[in-house]
């Protein structure tokens, strides 16, 4: 596929307006299967970086509340309930019922870390969903701007080689600290 035929997408996706891009993000959130920053990048080649980083935001935002509250109407059926007994489960929901929301924020502020697992854990905890709600808005503009400028800078890589460089570190420092932070708070993978 050449450059021409993908600005020919990203032109199709400007013809329906942002709709697309929020579906995307908002389909991205429900149904985590690709890379977020991926969809980000789309978004922020389509409409420009602003409007990007905000429809991205707005749909990521909505589609992981909706996750949230599907999980708080299922949170007596049997099969929460097991996951609810998990010992890493388990440890997030007291530490978090112990601390606040604080963790839950630093937690979702970073690209890298499971909101899947982040929306179980807040569903089945005690936090009220207009604080989640609150502590998501703020985060995850936090999590998509970062994203945003770091998938910027893909672009540039071929004509700013230090930047691209310093951009890769970023990520990997990114992921390093999300996983170090996933660990403490989860615990152990070996259940």
């Amino acid at each position: 596929m050449s450059f021409h035929q993908i600005e020919e997408w990203f032109e199709v996706l400007r013809q329906f307006g942002y709709v697309p891009g929020f579906v995307l993000l908002y389909l991205r959130a429900i149904v985590p299967v690709f890379p977020l920053a991926l969809y980000i990048l789309i978004n922020i080649h389509t409409y420009g970086t602003i409007v990007g980083i905000l429809i991205s935001w707005l749909g990521l935002i909505s589609g992981t509340f909706t996750v949230y509250l599907i999980c708080k109407k299922l949170v007596n059926t049997d099969r929460m309930q097991r996951i609810k007994q998990r010992t890493s489960v388990q440890r997030l929901i007291s530490f978090i019922d112990r601390q606040g929301l604080i963790p839950l924020f630093i937690l979702l502020c970073f690209p890298f870390t499971p909101n899947t697992v982040i929306n179980f854990v807040a569903s089945l905890s005690h936090i009220k969903a207009k604080y989640y709600f609150i502590v998501l808005v703020i985060s995850k503009l936090i999590s998509t701007i970062i994203l945003g400028l770091l998938g910027k800078e893909v672009t540039t890589i071929v004509s700013h080689p230090l930047r691209g460089i310093l951009m890769l570190v970023g990520l990997v420092i990114f992921w390093f600290v999300g996983r170090k932070i996933e660990q403490h708070f989860m615990g152990s993978r070996k259940e």
